[in-house]
């Protein structure tokens, strides 16, 4: 039996090791591209300002449609009992950014900005 390797990454600072957001994810797409399955957790409450929001994503690759599901539901029975409603303010700030190539751009020269201020 093949053995099956697993990689989870926890991504809070995204853009203020490199001073690049793009190239801060050099380490979970070179891991991802070798082990069976890879799981995100991303915070956006630091490089977004987003501070007390609870602001990020889980995000698990899956192989295909019935693991998805079984994923899903496992999910859910597991936060519904916790919180039925999580906040969406600071998602919808982040959706916003990011869905909008101006202000992405104009998002990640504040992320080099503050990220050169730190050092």
């Amino acid at each position: 039996m093949q053995k099956k390797h697993y990689v989870f990454f926890d991504s809070a600072y995204q853009g203020f090791a490199s001073d690049n957001y793009h190239d801060d994810t050099w380490s979970l797409k070179t891991l991802s591209a070798k082990y069976v399955r890879c799981q995100l957790a991303q915070s956006f409450s630091k490089n977004f300002g987003l501070y007390g929001e609870r602001t990020g994503t889980l995000s698990i690759v899956c192989t295909n449609t019935d693991e998805k599901n079984v994923i899903s539901t496992k999910f859910k029975e597991a936060c519904l009992p916790i919180y039925s409603n999580p906040p969406v303010h600071g998602a919808r700030i982040v959706d916003l950014i990011l869905s909008d190539k101006e202000l992405t751009n104009e998002w990640e020269q504040e992320v080099l900005f503050m990220s050169k201020r730190l050092r």
